[in-house]
């Protein structure tokens, strides 16, 4: 039997369309997925509403979005939720492995996961980390109105990178580990990486079927470049990571 899925990314990573990816053989999504204005982000809906729940419950105070995340505030975290009642939690999972195998994908496990390792069956979890061109991070979180400088935008992904590699070292874990930029630039490569690591058979067909930008090129060219620049210069004081220049 295929193990179940969970992809571990900071965001903006192209997460979804590795997770459409995936889905393609037969990993289950959820009973319904989160949708935004122009694409079908393929978190589970249900999942995402927990994490949610399960942040304020720790009594995280932050902003998940524009703020440094650590080891030490991951820890921290996990250590408030060892109190917590985690049946609500649980019946989710036992849910969910009524439609083994299922994937999963939220930024927000970042903060959550070492919950959930908790209640998962981590030996029958399989475990994707998922990065980015600091560069075409750096493009796209500006264009997003995220206005932040390259060394917050290096220091956000790389501190979040960082904790998720601890996690999964720490539970002796194995790991593949993709910039999205691996399935734009050398997709033959990335699928047979992903079929020899999950054990299934995706080919070029179903990578065209849910990822519809031309390959062999990053997503972001030196337009995305000039516009993201103007974006950050309009809005600079309003910057993430103000004393990052």
């Amino acid at each position: 039997m295929k193990k179940n899925v969970i992809i571990l990314t900071h965001g903006w990573t192209g997460s979804s369309a590795f997770t459409a990816l995936i889905a393609r053989a037969g990993y289950w999504p959820g009973d319904s997925t989160v949708e935004k204005v122009d694409y079908d982000t393929f978190e589970n809906t249900e999942l995402v509403t927990l994490n949610k729940q399960l942040i304020n419950e720790m009594g995280y105070q932050g902003d998940r979005d524009h703020d440094l995340i650590s080891e030490a505030l991951v820890s921290e975290l996990a250590d408030r939720a060892s109190s917590l009642d985690l049946q609500q939690y649980q019946s989710f999972i036992e849910h969910l492995n009524q439609h083994q195998p299922w994937i999963w994908k939220d930024p927000r496990l970042t903060l959550t996961i070492r919950i959930w390792a908790k209640l998962l069956d981590l030996d029958n979890t399989a475990f994707i980390i998922l990065t980015r061109d600091d560069e075409q991070s750096w493009i796209t979180s500006n264009q997003r109105r995220h206005i932040q400088s390259r060394h917050f935008t290096r220091q956000y992904n790389q501190g979040v990178t960082s904790t998720l590699r601890h996690f999964l070292q720490t539970h002796q874990q194995d790991f593949l580990e993709f910039q999205f930029e691996d399935l734009q630039l050398r997709p033959e490569a990335t699928l047979n990486q992903l079929n020899a690591f999950l054990g299934i058979s995706l080919s070029m067909d179903d990578l065209k079927a849910v990822y519809h930008k031309p390959l062999y090129e990053k997503s972001k060219g030196f337009k995305d470049k000039l516009e993201a620049f103007a974006i950050y210069l309009k809005n600079y004081r309003m910057r993430n990571g103000r004393q990052a220049y």
